[in-house]
C-alpha cells in the first residue's frame, strides 16, 4: 500500500474535480461560459511575455550572483520550458529540470539546482505571506478564528525552517549540504563539492531585495491576469484581496504532490471564496476552467518551445 500511496495522493485533486462536476449543473456552467466577456480574457492571455521575461531576468540574477552565464533570450525560452514541465507534474518538480539544461551547457550541477531551488524559493514565500489573506477569507470553512491564525504560524514556521535549511551558511558551508553528511556520510564526498561550486554564492541584503522587487512585480502579472478573469465572468463583488489571497493560496497547495496542474485543488479554493458573494458553485467552476487556460497557454508555448531547446542536446 505505502507502494502506491504518492500516486493516490497525486489522484486527489482530479477526484475532487470529479466530485464537483457531478454536482454541477451542465445547463448553467454552459450559460455561465458564453456570458464571459472576451476582452479581459485575450488581455490575461496576452500577459504572458512580461511574467515570463520578468522571472527569466530574476533567474539570470541569481546565476550571475554563483558566477554561471546565460543570455537572456536563452533564460527566457529555458524559462518557458520550465513552465511546462513544471505545469505538467506533480508539485511542479519538472520545473527543476531548467539546472539540467543548465549542465548540460557546461555549468556545474549543484550551483544550476540551487539557482532553480531559489527561484522557486523566493515565489513560495511571497505566495504563503499572501496566501494568508486566503486563509482569513476561507474563514467560513474553519470552525475557528484560533484555527485560522494556527494555520497561518505553521505556514510563517515552515518557511523560516525551509529558508535556513535551504539558504543559511555557516562560515564555510551551506546549512543542507552541512547538515546531509551526518546523516548519510557515503554523500560527504560529493557534498563538499557542492559547497565547493556554491561557494559564490552570498545572499546579500542587496541582492534579496533586487530579486524581492522582482518577484513582486512578477506576482502583480500573475495576480493582474487572475483578476481579468473574475472581472470577465462579472465576479466583481468579490474583493481584490480576496482575489490574491485565493491566488496566493493555490499557488503554495499546487506545490503539494496532489494534483497535477492543480486539478481539483484551485476549485475547492475558488468555490469556498465565492460563494459567500453570493455567486454560485458553477460560476467558480468555470472561472476554475478560466484558470486551467492560462495554465494551458503555459504549457502550450513551453511546449513549442522545447522542440528548440530538447534535452539532451547542446543550446
Amino acid at each position: 500500500m505505502r507502494r502506491y500511496l504518492p500516486w493516490l495522493l497525486k489522484l486527489l485533486g482530479p477526484l475532487l474535480l470529479i466530485v464537483f462536476l457531478a454536482n454541477a449543473n451542465l445547463g448553467a456552467l454552459i450559460e455561465t461560459l458564453q456570458s464571459a466577456v472576451l476582452w479581459p480574457i485575450i488581455l490575461s492571455l496576452v500577459l504572458m511575455p512580461p511574467f515570463v521575461i520578468i522571472k527569466s531576468w530574476r533567474w539570470v540574477r541569481l546565476l550571475r550572483e554563483m558566477d554561471l552565464h546565460l543570455d537572456m533570450r536563452t533564460a527566457v525560452a529555458l524559462y518557458t520550458v520550465g513552465l511546462f514541465y513544471g505545469a505538467t507534474t506533480p508539485g511542479q518538480a519538472g520545473d527543476l529540470l531548467k539546472a539540467v539544461y543548465l549542465r548540460e551547457r557546461g555549468q556545474p550541477m549543484a550551483p544550476a539546482m540551487l539557482s532553480v531551488v531559489l527561484d522557486r524559493l523566493f515565489d513560495l514565500i511571497i505566495m504563503a505571506v499572501l496566501g494568508t489573506l486566503g486563509i482569513f477569507a476561507l474563514g467560513q470553512l474553519l470552525p475557528s478564528r484560533e484555527l485560522q491564525t494556527v494555520l497561518v504560524v505553521l505556514m510563517g514556521v515552515g518557511l523560516v525552517v525551509l529558508t535556513v535549511v535551504l539558504t543559511a551558511r555557516g562560515p564555510r558551508e551551506w546549512v543542507l549540504t552541512g547538515l546531509l553528511p551526518r546523516v548519510a556520510p557515503r554523500l560527504k564526498e560529493r557534498l563538499d563539492t557542492w559547497n565547493e561550486q556554491l561557494s559564490s554564492l552570498t545572499l546579500r541584503p542587496a541582492l534579496i531585495g533586487v530579486i524581492s522587487g522582482a518577484t513582486l512585480i512578477s506576482a502583480s502579472f500573475t495576480f493582474g491576469r487572475i483578476w481579468l478573469l473574475f472581472w470577465a465572468l462579472g465576479l466583481t463583488a468579490v474583493p481584490l484581496y480576496v482575489v490574491v489571497g485565493s491566488a496566493a493560496l493555490t499557488s503554495v497547495l499546487q506545490v503539494l504532490p496532489i494534483s497535477i496542474a492543480g486539478v481539483g485543488i484551485r476549485d475547492a479554493v475558488l468555490i469556498a471564496i465565492v460563494m459567500p458573494y453570493g455567486y454560485s458553485a458553477d460560476q467558480a467552476l468555470i472561472l476554475s476552467a478560466l484558470f486551467l487556460l492560462i495554465n494551458l497557454e503555459h504549457i502550450l508555448v513551453g511546449f513549442i518551445v522545447s522542440f528548440w531547446y530538447p534535452l539532451g542536446k547542446e543550446g
